[in-house]
């Protein structure tokens, strides 16, 4: 969540903004909060789509449609106006990081949380579709994780089935990686694209990865038209269940009541169906509303210079319209038209020579760990521990055997080096069982290293170029920075040169050799998304 901007509203109709969450294909999102007090998602359409007739013309008909979507795993709406200067759809509010968000930071799901994923998703499906909706842009940024299940959110671009007649040519619905071959071909849409896109969101929480690709461009539609998918690493169950879904022809996918037929009751979603990881993200959007919520309530309960800004975009509210900021992304600009905040009647100076200035706060961290991005950790903790104990058992032999032979001095004095060596590596490998792995963090921001609560941080503007270096178990990220910034080896993260670059993060210490492919798989994906000017896609 972020801060209201300077040209963002207080009120939509009924609702109080408290916050921004973020913004979407028809605008801005909010926080808001209703009379009784309960936690909403507002949004707000885009200036440029307000003036559009034929958008609210289709934005009318879908409000009266989408009300109409029950289900346990939709997110309801529970309000609208499209007459509004700035229509807006309010829907409930599900306190949870959204699909996408979970698998970056934390991976890919176990199987017992696919399949309870997958039985959520159709009933969800199924509850759209039996309202005569196509979702039409199902994807893990439109699927929240709530403590009780998913939530499909955003029929902002879904459309009637029978509304054909109210897409200009040439528009185009769906998200690239997602959509389903008759999507990218034009053809007609009905309720198999949804369950097309079903699947490849299934595959996406297994892998981390969608299954025809993760880039943008024309090979991956021509790969989701002709191609099978990439299902390597998906287990025996869901594997069968993304392939029936991914069928290229609508009339061999299975129906959503079919699907949660072949799941069955054993997927349920239930207050542990999440890995843990992902549960404490949950807990930690709970606990960020109620801090929310809870400073709303106590502006409120303080002076009325606390609620001065009343700002609506209802034409029944009391200030002017909003102006285009509301539709605009999180910037931290406000908008030239808005009008500016009130500031607070200046104070007259105290004289207290004797006053000190208060010290300053912490410095601004560079690389924020509280951003969404990409998460990668070592592993191989467990090979370690039993190589450890393999060379101990072996020393213990050695020593054994050498009391019961009679041997010369100089075969001793090779013995009791072979026995050093042994207990040397065995002493290495338990250190290195026990020594907390190091985690890896690509955002926005930059690169952001973590062992046992210690942090560098690699800010993008110190990054020349970045690329995945080596094969193998010698497969690291690799970085060349710019010119007047190094790099210093600490004791707890140690850097190694690698043709002017530091070698920050060893993928080979992930794992064995499909998840050595996997993570690697994934750190470019990242790179690509969060550092494209800077990545290099080369083999080095």
């Amino acid at each position: 969540m972020q801060p209201l901007l300077d040209g963002d509203p207080s009120r939509v109709g009924d609702y109080r903004l408290l916050a921004r969450i973020g913004k979407g294909a028809m605008g801005a999102v909010y926080l808001g909060s209703s009379r009784g007090g309960r936690p909403v998602a507002v949004k707000v359409a885009k200036p440029e789509l307000a003036a559009d007739e034929e958008f609210r013309e289709r934005f009318r008909r879908e409000v009266r449609m989408s009300a109409a979507v029950g289900g346990f795993w939709t997110a309801t709406v529970v309000d609208a106006d499209p007459e509004a200067p700035h229509p807006w759809l309010a829907t409930e509010y599900v306190p949870g990081p959204t699909l996408h968000r979970a698998v970056a930071e934390h991976g890919p799901f176990p199987e017992h949380a696919v399949l309870s994923l997958g039985a959520g998703l159709a009933e969800a499906l199924q509850a759209v579709h039996r309202a005569g909706l196509v979702h039409r842009d199902l994807k893990p940024a439109n699927v929240l994780l709530g403590p009780d299940g998913p939530r499909v959110i955003d029929f902002g671009i879904s459309r009637a089935m029978a509304s054909t007649g109210m897409t200009s040519t040439g528009m185009f619905f769906g998200t690239p990686g997602f959509f389903s071959p008759e999507q990218t071909m034009g053809t007609e849409v009905g309720p198999p694209s949804d369950v097309f896109s079903l699947g490849a969101v299934l595959a996406f929480a297994a892998t981390g990865s969608a299954p025809f690709g993760d880039e943008n461009t024309p090979a991956m539609l021509y790969r989701v038209v002709h191609n099978e998918p990439e299902l390597d690493g998906l287990p025996e169950k869901p594997r069968r269940l993304v392939a029936a879904c991914l069928a290229k022809d609508p009339n061999a996918r299975p129906s959503t009541g079919e699907l949660l037929n072949t799941i069955g009751d054993s997927a349920r979603p239930s207050g542990e169906w999440l890995p843990p990881d992902v549960t404490a993200l949950i807990t930690g959007h709970a606990a960020q509303l109620e801090r929310v919520l809870h400073r709303s309530t106590r502006q409120l309960d303080g002076s009325p210079a606390a609620r001065e800004r009343v700002d609506t975009l209802s034409p029944a509210g009391s200030g002017p319209p909003a102006s285009g900021s509301a539709g605009a992304g999180p910037s931290p600009e406000p908008s030239p038209n808005a009008a500016p905040r009130r500031s607070p009647p200046e104070q007259p100076p105290t004289a207290e020579p004797s006053a000190r200035p208060s010290p300053p706060g912490p410095p601004r961290e560079e690389v924020r760990a509280e951003l969404p991005g990409q998460v990668f950790r070592t592993a191989g903790h467990l090979s370690a521990l039993l190589w450890s104990g393999f060379s101990a058992l072996l020393a213990y032999g050695a020593i054994r055997l050498g009391g019961q032979l009679h041997l010369t001095a100089s075969m001793r004095a090779v013995l009791a080096l072979g026995v050093f060596l042994l207990v040397l590596s065995a002493v290495l490998s338990l250190a290195h069982a026990l020594l907390p792995g190091k985690k890896l963090k690509i955002n926005q921001d930059g690169i952001r290293i973590s062992r046992m609560g210690l942090h560098r941080q690699i800010p993008w503007k110190h990054v020349g170029r970045v690329a995945l270096v080596g094969a193998g178990k010698k497969q690291a990220l690799a970085v060349w920075l710019v010119p007047g910034v190094s790099h210093d080896s600490r004791w707890w993260h140690r850097v190694r040169e690698y043709r002017g670059a530091s070698r920050i993060f060893t993928i080979g210490a992930s794992g064995g050799w499909w998840k050595r492919r996997r993570e690697a798989r994934r750190l470019r994906a990242a790179l690509r998304q969060y550092a494209p000017r800077r990545y290099d896609s080369r083999v080095l």
